[in-house]
């Protein structure tokens, strides 16, 4: 009964609406009806379309409240928090005044299916010769509550599988969380051998490549303070091993190392979206003991990744993005390290128009600044007027989101090792521009063209990734 006075209410509020909420995820009012809009009381919330997610689980992300004045901002922030769950394709919102200077609001949602194999795929280390894809099976909100039970695996370069279950609120009000894993995956990483200085610079092409095994299961238990702090304690045990044992490969002569880590992470976190934020701000700070007895290991990490994305206006739907990185890991204690624990730019975090380098230490530190260009502003495609998918019954019920930024970069970094200085490091330089595709299933695409100077010679290279740098 509930949902079919929702539907009627929101039929009849549909013939004398403004349209607030369109389609490239941006509040759109006529400024002739800001005034008047939000000068009116939220009589009622109603939702449509949330056939599995529970109402509980909406309305804890949403500020906008009933009996008090309605802020655009505020709702504008609301649905990109829900966005943000990853449980709607699409939301819309339709006002409708109903006199006495109140209005209802309607949520019209798009669910995602919940039981969905969703395409993931990389290029590492920017070569087309180290492809990988695969299949991340998601049972998502399977009780109405966002809690995901993950299977995921990936073929092709560095293989791997993995299990995991995440319960993101629990306590109600207390806001606790909990997600506890299962992985296995199988590495190449470059046969380096010891690290004697941070002059450890190695073109990638000359180092060989040895098959590292490794085994994790991790278990992460955490508290939210307010709406974007949260501080989680996460314990794990560990096992890498490999047949083809050099020095440096592994602690244990034998070629299997095995220990427990305990880490205490403190996150900060108002982007308006995680894969590709265009405000806000991200501060995440972890320490972290590697092996509890010291009989293999008696390493302590220290790692610090703060991001800032500050809009800057051009007109009134118009912005570029100004978005800035520092991202460090400062290691103490004694004990050599393998290679799997050093620290090092030129895989997952690189300078860009070094990508056939890696740079290797026990230190890092590496910045990066962009300047994001909207050149097509976050649109969606109904499924059934989708060129591709619009004949696949299981697709085309959805929407699907497109945009495009051009960007501008400059990053700079370096490593050294625990008993030298960070002055001792050679830092190295790469900026260029590039393009970002933003994609269906919260894929960044991007192709960067970068430069390096070396010897009084400039190079260029250019860099494919599916993933937004930062």
């Amino acid at each position: 009964m509930h949902r079919l006075f929702s539907i009627i209410l929101f039929i009849l509020s549909a013939l004398f609406t403004i349209n607030i909420y369109a389609l490239n995820d941006t509040l759109k009012v006529d400024s002739t009806y800001i005034k008047i809009i939000e000068s009116m009381t939220v009589e009622r919330v109603l939702f449509i379309g949330n056939d599995k997610t529970k109402d509980e689980v909406i309305l804890r992300e949403m500020k906008t409240k009933e009996g008090e004045k309605l802020n655009l901002q505020t709702l504008e922030n609301d649905v990109k928090r829900l966005y943000n769950l990853g449980l709607f394709n699409r939301i819309d919102v339709v006002p409708g005044p109903i006199g006495n200077n109140k209005i209802n609001l309607v949520f019209q949602f798009e669910e995602m299916f919940y039981f969905l194999p969703i395409p993931q795929g990389g290029i590492k280390e920017g070569s087309f010769k180290k492809i990988w894809g695969g299949l991340n099976f998601q049972l998502r909100n399977f009780s109405g509550k966002n809690q995901t039970i993950n299977t995921s695996f990936g073929i092709g370069y560095e293989p791997f599988i993995s299990i995991g279950f995440l319960n993101p609120w629990i306590f109600g009000k207390h806001h606790f969380f909990y997600q506890f894993g299962l992985k296995y995956a199988r590495n190449y990483p470059r046969a380096t051998g010891r690290l004697d200085s941070t002059g450890s610079i190695f073109r990638k092409d000359d180092l060989p490549t040895y098959t590292l095994n490794n085994f994790q299961t991790d278990l992460r238990i955490g508290k939210f303070f307010g709406e974007n702090l949260s501080i989680s304690g996460i314990l794990s045990f560990n096992s890498y091993s490999t047949s083809e044992y050099q020095e440096g490969m592994t602690v244990s002569k034998s070629g299997v190392d095995n220990y427990p880590t305990a880490a205490i992470d403190l996150t900060y976190d108002t982007r308006d979206y995680y894969k590709f934020a265009t405000y806000g701000s991200y501060y995440n700070l972890r320490y972290s003991r590697i092996g509890f007895t010291g009989n293999l290991f008696d390493i302590n990490k220290f790692r610090t990744d703060l991001r800032r994305y500050i809009p800057i206006k051009i007109k009134n739907d118009y912005a570029f993005v100004l978005a800035a990185r520092y991202n460090s890991v400062i290691t103490f204690g004694g004990g050599d390290l393998p290679v799997y624990q050093r620290e090092n730019l030129g895989y997952n975090d690189m300078i860009r128009g070094w990508d056939n380098y890696v740079f290797e230490g026990e230190d890092k530190v590496l910045g990066s600044l962009e300047l994001r260009i909207p050149v097509v502003k976050p649109y969606y495609v109904k499924g059934k007027d989708h060129i591709l998918l619009r004949k696949l019954p299981l697709f085309r019920a959805l929407s699907y989101r497109y945009g495009m930024y051009a960007t501008i970069f400059f990053d700079v970094g370096g490593v050294w090792g625990r008993k030298e200085r960070i002055f001792d490091s050679q830092f190295k330089n790469g900026y260029g521009v590039g393009l970002n595709f933003l994609l269906p299933f919260d894929f960044v695409g991007r192709t960067d063209f970068a430069i390096r100077k070396t010897n009084s010679t400039y190079k260029g290279q250019i860099i494919f990734s599916l993933d937004a740098s930062f």
